[in-house]
């Protein structure tokens, strides 16, 4: 549960994208609640983050037609699971994820449960972090061709931005005020969808048909659910946006999770298209890899999708200290300003060099997914509505979806285990950064110091 703030006045500093300062008083912390509007800003900018830009690598892996069929399965899945979850907290009367499952299933349960929701946002840090890294240096580089080595280095931007902008604004306690961040952010989004659709249409003519090998259906079914899973997952986000609403009734978080998920499919099926049909096999894991490094539109659409994961990166943080914060409750203090800004620090920190581990995200996104969000999402709502939903219940659907829901779980966590090793062994993993893609001369010309380009917007 989260703490409750003391009385005395804390202020927090956020830099704000557009430079200013926000300060917030407590009792503005505790009072300030969401609309469904707004609580479902907060679980829509939760799955739009670094796993839509997956998406188009998750269509690589199964087919358009598959990815679209399967895309649909796991919207459905994320909308009943989102709903039993808090149905089964409401007749256990539990206020948080974790409180839920220790009732239910005891203290093995407990401790599963919180070492799978810490490793879910927090390998989604590691993700964010990855691609500010990938699209910051390039935006420098093209605003500035003679930029010095030291802000083109990758490992050096994801500091800066840590240190001047994710970790302040990290430092946040409260959820509620972050909706009108993510409505910005879900803004952020649609236009990065927009600009890549546009570029994508101009991009088409000088890929061969050959080369794109665009495929209705393709082998790696479960590695593209894995993708899936993961940018879906709102699961471990769910209590905390739903007990910062201002009105909880189990109907409004209905409509919440019913917003979310079609939005949340929308933006994710118009990315996946949007990328596989322009690139098809040669998709990477990050979209934004497969467009021109010297396109000022693209690099724009870059800028946008970097400042939206800045955004969401607060979100994801809040639900790892929350989760250190209830499993050491014993030997912390929660209402301690030291104690919050340290284990915030620590987790931008641990995942900062993490981070810098690796350049590939496609591997990132898909080992989260069937490892760690197939428990969150699936396994562990579908256990708990069986162990508390009414046994006499006449409803179909309560005496079989849940077990359909479990299942798919234990499928996709085996799976986790299995194929990727399978894969590192046959293939090994391969990611193209910092390459210009070789249809990008045909469709630009620039001098060899590339201070002029010639680039069509």
């Amino acid at each position: 549960m989260l703490p409750k703030l003391s009385r005395r006045v804390i202020r927090y500093s956020k830099r704000a994208i557009m430079g200013a300062a926000f300060f917030f008083t407590d009792e503005q912390e505790i009072n300030r609640r969401s609309s469904i509007a707004g609580a479902s800003y907060n679980l829509i900018n939760s799955i739009v983050g670094s796993g839509v830009i997956g998406m188009s690598y998750s269509f690589r892996q199964s087919g358009y037609f598959a990815g679209t069929l399967l895309l649909v399965i796991v919207a459905i899945l994320t909308d009943y699971s989102t709903t039993i979850l808090l149905h089964s907290g409401h007749i256990a009367k539990a206020t948080t994820y974790q409180e839920l499952v220790y009732i239910v299933l005891g203290k093995s349960g407990f401790l599963w449960l919180s070492l799978v929701q810490f490793l879910y946002p927090f390998i989604c840090l590691i993700s964010y972090n990855i691609i500010i890294g990938d699209t910051i240096t390039k935006v420098l580089h093209r605003l500035w061709p003679t930029i010095p080595y030291l802000f083109q280095n990758r490992y050096i931007i994801i500091f800066l931005c840590s240190c001047c902008v994710t970790l302040p604004l990290s430092l946040y306690r409260n959820i509620a005020k972050l909706s009108q961040i993510s409505l910005t952010g879900l803004i952020l989004v649609l236009t990065t969808v927009l600009i890549l659709i546009k570029r994508g249409y101009d991009t088409i003519p000088f890929i061969s048909p050959e080369i794109r090998d665009v495929r209705p259906v393709n082998t790696n079914i479960a590695e593209s659910i894995g993708v899936m899973a993961f940018a879906f997952m709102c699961q471990h986000n769910s209590f905390l946006i739903y007990h910062s609403m201002n009105e909880k009734t189990l109907p409004r978080w209905r409509i919440v999770t019913l917003i979310t998920s079609i939005v949340a499919f929308i933006f994710a099926v118009t990315y996946a298209l949007t990328g596989y049909i322009v690139f098809g096999q040669q998709t990477e894991g990050d979209l934004l890899e497969n467009y021109c490094h010297w396109d000022t539109l693209i690099n724009i659409a870059r800028l946008i999708y970097a400042i939206n994961i800045m955004l969401t990166f607060p979100l994801e943080c809040l639900v790892c200290r929350q989760v250190i914060e209830i499993v050491c409750s014993k030997w912390i203090n929660l209402s301690s300003d030291r104690s919050h800004y340290m284990i915030t620090i620590l987790i931008v920190t641990a995942s900062v060099i993490l981070s810098l581990t690796t350049d590939c995200l496609g591997i990132v996104l898909e080992l989260n997914g069937l490892l760690v969000a197939s428990s969150l999402a699936y396994i562990l709502p579908a256990l708990c509505y069986l162990k508390l939903k009414p046994h006499s219940s006449q409803i179909l659907c309560d005496n079989i979806c849940p077990y359909i829901l479990l299942i798919i779980g234990i499928l996709l966590t085996i799976s986790g285990f299995v194929l990727p090793l399978r894969h590192a062994l046959q293939e090994g993993y391969y990611c193209q950064h910092g390459i210009e893609p070789f249809y990008c001369t045909s469709m630009f010309s620039q001098t060899i110091n590339h201070t002029t380009i010639k680039i069509k917007v």
